[in-house]
């Protein structure tokens, strides 16, 4: 079974110790997917796919009749074996909501329009809540693991001071297979490491890497978080310890190999990508110092991991050996396209140079036959003159003859 984003999250939890005062948001909820509707190159126009799972990824509810409110029609499709429920040919622009009702509870999703291009995918998480309670419940049972309860006593509000943040070393970047597209989930730990409030001077903004298409923001991140187009501006002021805010979007590639960048306004603690493996594929960059591949369920993950970043740089990697569909076919028969193009620009002039050298060969056989004409009427007159018959004959006999041949190209008739 292919993993999902919500399995990836689980499974960053085990990569680290988490940063102090942080414990409960190593383990995020799995509802934070639940219902949020996440736009996709992977998946055909027109087409939303409903995934059903119960309290885990690892429990997907196969046989599971799903609803899709499309205007004021519904729509029901059966989730298959991988707990998937796919609705095809929808239009463009039409509002939408999925809906279905595990073990008694109905589970709803966001309301979103069917986007002009790509389609969407979105989950349906049973339990998730129940769940996360019970480990809660677990973790208060522990009190030399447990954190500071803040709801112990009512904690002094501070003013605001100007500060600066940074990206903790819980930050991961997530990066999974698609049909010539990755899907990019940035779990993002915002760290104010002071007892206070502070406001930066201007907002965080990540401008996500060129190419990503449909940024979307995450359920569960930081009200403090936004999408405005491929920027993801969180504003301050930032509560004293992690702010938590989580994008996904899509970025399209066309070969075996792509470089990505990604711009960091701010200083990022510890490096952590994470790419899905499919094949020979590798993880090169010169900010990561560790590579291992680890299990998700039944697929293998590319972990690299490397130091801190100052803020205004880059984290830079390469992914290769990506599957790609090859695009030598494409090239060809955009050439062969240009070819039939230009070969009918040339038939279609072809006529227009055939009638513009007829009508030039016309002209200079009519300027011959007027001449031997002329000829013609000036041997007449020496005629009259008293030109000897014999030579008025010869020369006469020879115009005429002429004159016959100019008139057999020309199609006309020399008597008339």
């Amino acid at each position: 079974m292919r993993a999902t984003a919500i399995a990836l999250l689980c499974l960053l939890a085990l990569l680290g110790p988490a940063a102090p005062g942080t414990a409960q948001q190593g383990m995020p909820d799995l509802s934070q997917m639940s219902g949020v509707p996440l736009p996709v190159t992977d998946v055909a126009i027109g087409t939303v796919t409903v995934r059903v799972i119960r309290g885990s990824l690892a429990n997907v509810v196969p046989g599971q009749s799903v609803e899709l409110v499309v205007g004021s029609a519904t729509r029901t499709a059966t989730t298959n074996e991988q707990g998937r429920a796919e609705f095809t040919e929808l239009v463009v622009g039409t509002t939408v909501k999925a809906r279905t009702v595990v073990d008694g509870a109905t589970l709803e999703s966001q309301a979103f329009q069917v986007p002009a291009s790509g389609g969407v995918r979105l989950m349906l998480v049973a339990g998730a809540a129940g769940a996360a309670g019970a480990a809660g419940a677990a973790g208060a049972a522990s009190p030399a693991t447990s954190p500071p309860n803040p709801s112990a006593g009512p904690l002094p509000s501070l003013p605001a001071r100007p500060g600066t943040v940074s990206l903790g070393d819980q930050t991961r970047f997530v990066f999974e297979m698609g049909d010539d597209a990755l899907t990019g989930f940035y779990i993002l730990q915002v760290l104010n490491s002071t007892p206070a409030p502070v406001e930066p001077s201007m907002p965080v903004t990540i401008e996500l890497p060129d190419g990503a298409q449909g940024a979307t923001l995450m359920q569960g991140s930081s009200p403090q978080g936004s999408v405005a187009g491929t920027k993801l501006v969180i504003a301050g002021p930032f509560a004293p310890g992690s702010t938590q805010v989580q994008v996904a979007f899509t970025l399209p590639y066309d070969g075996a190999r792509l470089d990505i960048e990604q711009p960091l306004p701010v200083a990022l603690a510890a490096v952590t990508v994470l790419v899905e493996k499919v094949g020979a594929m590798k993880l090169e960059s010169p900010q990561i110092a560790q590579y291992r591949d680890i299990q998700a369920q039944a697929d293998t993950y590319l972990l690299g991991q490397g130091g801190a970043i100052d803020a205004g740089g880059r984290l830079a990697f390469a992914i290769s050996g990506l599957p790609h569909h090859p695009v030598w076919p494409r090239n060809v028969a955009l050439g062969l396209a240009a070819l039939v193009l230009l070969a009918g620009v040339w038939a279609s002039a072809r006529p227009a140079r055939a009638v513009a050298a007829e009508e030039a060969r016309r002209q200079k056989l009519m300027a011959r036959r007027d001449k031997l004409f002329a000829e013609l009427a000036g041997l007449e007159a020496q005629r009259a003159r008293g030109l000897d018959e014999a030579r008025y004959d010869a020369q006469r006999s020879a115009l005429v003859e002429a004159l016959e041949r100019i008139y057999v190209e020309l199609g006309e008739d020399l008597a008339a």
